[in-house]
């Protein structure tokens, strides 16, 4: 929620800022200055004001461009910090004077104002010129450092974006080589065996390279088609048993269109057969349940683990191997905290848990 918020505020801020941009090319602020400048001016005469006025606003846009196109960019942005102070300094009290000499001059040759009167009042028209100019050039900074930080958000966001990218074709080149060596293996062992179902697994083996190949290059896919996937990886590994075992595979599923990252469940399956040890264990299983409703999605996958097999990493190890570290990283990168990964080791018994 509280990320949300400060995503919103964020493009509240940034639709503001373009906003004021879009006014600012068109013209439309400076019409603004010069309407509040002249209505603001306490001469009666009309000509006087309207020249002052744009006076004003030309001395304005002036000092708004030598502070962009110079200060800024050539000092602040080359972080000359000390030139840029001192010459924004000088430069500020150079406009009030430019902008005091000007008014002097056109009180004199426009209203026709005696010298006497003006030199009475010198001090005030440079002062009201300062406080302009002073309070022009602030909001030309505050400006700069907002469009400076939206550019430097929205480069950092496309930097993150890609680099998730990356991790996930990377993790997704991961999984490919690794199923590939496995099912080759397990084709190898059925032909070498004169199985009768090798056939029948080159004809699964290859809507498993299908999936693997055309549809995992999306970023998510249709909930049906990985339990498709998983359902053939199961039936591939049943067809290696020579005798009846304990393997149950449960789906409850609402919404067959709903999208999950792919190859997510696959990798946990193949951890079930690799330590449940089916062939070999008369006690062995493998229990996989799948339950999807509205917007929530639940995987459980528990299996034996034979006494001969290789010790399975608890829930707080570092993962070295491909399968579950890739599943938890992939989810990680995908939903962020939005998931949960539970696994649950005793004697005997190893259990998975993915939601989301």
């Amino acid at each position: 929620m509280q990320k949300n918020s400060e995503r919103m505020k964020t493009q509240h801020a940034d639709t503001n800022l373009g906003f004021i941009d879009r006014l600012h090319k068109k013209g439309v602020t400076w019409i603004i200055l010069f309407g509040v400048f002249f209505a603001a001016n306490p001469n009666n005469s009309y000509l006087f004001k309207l020249l002052d006025s744009v006076a004003f606003v030309l001395e304005v846009i002036l000092l708004v461009a030598f502070v962009n196109k110079v200060l800024i960019r050539y000092l602040l942005a080359k972080q000359k910090t000390i030139i840029f102070i001192t010459l924004s300094f000088f430069a500020v009290l150079f406009w009030a004077f430019l902008s005091a000499v000007i008014r002097i001059f056109l009180l004199i040759h426009v209203v026709e104002t005696p010298i006497e009167e003006i030199l009475s009042h010198s001090p005030l028209p440079f002062l009201l010129g300062t406080i302009w100019f002073i309070a022009v050039y602030a909001v030309t900074l505050i400006f700069y450092y907002q469009r400076k930080e939206n550019e430097d958000r929205i480069t950092a966001d496309k930097l993150k974006s890609e680099k998730l990218d990356m991790e996930l074709r990377y993790l997704k080149s991961q999984i490919n080589p690794h199923f590939l060596f496995n099912a080759m293996n397990n084709i190898y062992s059925m032909v070498y065996m004169k199985d009768d179902n090798a056939a029948d697994g080159v004809l699964k083996l290859s809507e498993m390279l299908r999936y693997v190949l055309v549809d995992c290059q999306a970023d998510v896919i249709p909930l049906a088609k990985e339990v498709k996937y998983v359902e053939n990886f199961i039936d591939f590994q049943m067809m290696r048993m020579e005798k009846e075992c304990d393997m149950q595979f449960e789906k409850n599923i609402e919404n067959e269109n709903f999208m999950i990252a792919p190859m997510l469940l696959q990798p946990i399956a193949e951890n079930c057969f690799k330590y449940s040890r089916l062939e070999s264990n008369p006690e062995g299983y493998v229990h996989i349940r799948l339950t999807q409703k509205d917007n929530h999605f639940r995987f459980e996958a528990e299996n034996s683990v034979a006494q001969n097999a290789v010790a399975v990493p608890s829930n707080r190890e570092v993962k070295s191997g491909i399968g579950q570290k890739n599943v938890r990283q992939r989810l990680m990168l995908h939903y962020g905290g939005n998931y949960r990964f539970d696994v649950k080791e005793s004697v005997g018994k190893y259990k998975v848990t993915i939601e989301i």
